[in-house]
């Protein structure tokens, strides 16, 4: 299965250590705070796949970095590998707001110097490499790594060395902020499957989805005529509320059967950190539409432990 259906420890560690970049725009890191439930703190950054080069879906993630901050005493540990995103800029994780994967470039807001920001990049060795609506860009010669700062903002990219006819770094964070700008479409408008998604999920703590091509479910693990999928966790105190949704092409295609056997089977019985359900309680499952939808509860120190 994707990502949506690791442990949270186990998607923040991947996401955040594969990515090695951060980025976002500037003037909006109030954008991050955990209070309501509007998904345009992420949306607003999600190109559609039709505006990313080589891309027909891709997977993003959100952490509303504040609530994490807030509610550090019930966590199971400190979450430092955000601090991998965007180091070699001076920036504690919570001294951060929030953080939005797209792909492989990082939408990272904080309180931060911008200068100071600069300055670590140059010492670092990255050399000034132009600017974009607002952004000062740095790339570092020997890792091709692009780095944007704006204000209260850094973004980064870095490059897929494992596909190197890839999108350049540069040209993926400038589609990044396309999209925050308006200039290009986004992801839950253009698309019937993550708009749906992404309905449903509503926002959280931690959220992440990805649509895909239709499956039929041989040899993937995946569920037949699934188009998108996705994860929400709210982070209150010691208790964290959990929920998984399935969008399916059609409503006939969504069996709950299917995703109690799905659960059963990925309990955590072999001990690895990558079944999604470990310790997940009050386990239920609901059927509305095209949609097949699992909630539960974990206890919060079960995520950084």
């Amino acid at each position: 299965m994707s990502g949506a259906d690791l442990t949270r420890r186990a998607v923040l560690a991947r996401s955040l250590a594969a990515a090695g970049a951060a980025v976002g725009t500037a003037g909006c890191s109030s954008l991050f705070g955990s209070g309501g439930g509007d998904t345009d703190v992420f949306t607003q950054w999600l190109p559609a796949p039709a505006a990313v080069a080589n891309t027909d879906h891709y997977r993003f993630d959100y952490y509303d970095l504040s609530t994490l901050s807030a509610n550090r005493d019930s966590l199971g540990g400190e979450p430092t590998v955000f601090e991998r995103a965007w180091q070699p800029v001076g920036l504690g994780w919570a001294d951060a707001t929030g953080v939005v994967t797209v792909g492989p470039v990082d939408v990272v807001t904080a309180d931060f110097d911008r200068e100071g920001a600069a300055s670590d990049l140059r010492e670092a060795g990255y050399d000034r490499a132009g600017e974009y609506k607002g952004f000062a860009r740095y790339r570092n010669s020997e890792t091709g790594t692009v780095f944007a700062v704006g204000d209260g903002t850094l973004l980064v990219s870095a490059v897929d060395r494992y596909a190197p006819g890839s999108v350049a770094p540069s040209a993926r964070i400038e589609t990044v902020v396309d999209a925050r700008t308006g200039d290009v479409d986004r992801y839950a408008e253009s698309s019937e499957g993550m708009g749906t998604l992404v309905e449903e999920l509503g926002a959280g703590t931690l959220v992440d989805g990805t649509t895909m091509d239709e499956t039929d479910g041989s040899g993937s693990g995946r569920f037949e005529n699934l188009v998108a999928e996705g994860a929400r966790s709210v982070l209150d105190g010691g208790t964290v509320e959990e929920k998984w949704v399935y969008v399916y092409d059609r409503p006939r295609d969504v069996d709950t059967a299917a995703l109690e056997a799905y659960v059963q089977a990925n309990d955590n019985s072999s001990g690895g950190v990558d079944a999604p359900f470990v310790a997940v309680e009050d386990i239920s499952y609901t059927r509305e539409g095209r949609k097949g939808i699992i909630t539960g509860t974990r206890d919060a120190s079960e995520y950084y432990a």
